[in-house]
C-alpha cells in the first residue's frame, strides 16, 4: 500500500480541517495532526507578528523529499501532508501544518515528530519577528 502525501509552500491560510482529511484513512488507527501558530513572544520580547519567506521551487522540492522520507522510515504511514505558509501573519495564525497517518499511534506520533523537526532544520524558509514595539528582527542572524 502506498502513502497519500500532499506538501505545498503556499501564501493562502491554512487548514486543519484539510489536513485532516486528507491524512484519514480507513485502514489507519492513529492521525496526528501538528500545527505551528504565531505566538505572541519570543526570548523575551512581544511579537505582534511573523513574516515568513522562502526561495519556494527548492523549499518545495525540500518539503516533498521530506515527505518521501517520512513515508519511507515508516512504513505503516498511510498518508502525509505537509504545508508552510509564506507572508505576513498575525498572532494565533497557522504558520504550519504536518499531518500523519499511520497503522498505530507510536508510528504516526514518531513521524509527526520527524517531519515538523526536520522541516524546521532543513526546509529554506525564514522568519522575521515583528515586536510590539515597532522593532523587527531575523532569528539566527545575530
Amino acid at each position: 500500500m502506498s502513502a497519500r502525501v500532499h506538501t505545498a509552500i503556499t501564501h493562502d491560510p491554512l487548514s486543519v480541517d484539510s489536513a485532516h482529511s486528507f491524512v484519514s484513512q480507513p485502514s489507519a488507527g492513529a492521525v496526528v495532526v501538528f500545527t505551528g501558530a504565531v505566538r505572541d513572544h519570543a526570548e523575551g520580547r512581544s511579537v505582534s507578528g511573523l513574516t515568513y519567506e522562502a526561495y519556494v521551487e527548492p523549499a518545495a522540492d525540500r518539503l516533498a523529499a521530506l515527505a518521501d522520507d517520512v513515508v519511507g522510515k515508516w512504513p505503516s504511514v498511510r498518508a502525509v501532508w505537509m504545508v508552510h505558509r509564506l507572508g505576513a501573519l498575525a498572532v494565533g495564525e497557522p504558520a504550519v501544518v504536518v499531518g500523519v497517518s499511520a497503522a498505530h499511534r507510536d508510528e504516526a506520533f514518531a513521524a509527526a515528530r520527524f517531519g515538523i523537526d526536520t522541516l524546521k532544520t532543513t526546509v529554506p524558509i525564514w522568519k522575521r519577528e515583528h515586536w510590539a514595539d515597532g522593532g523587527a528582527h531575523w532569528p539566527g542572524t545575530d
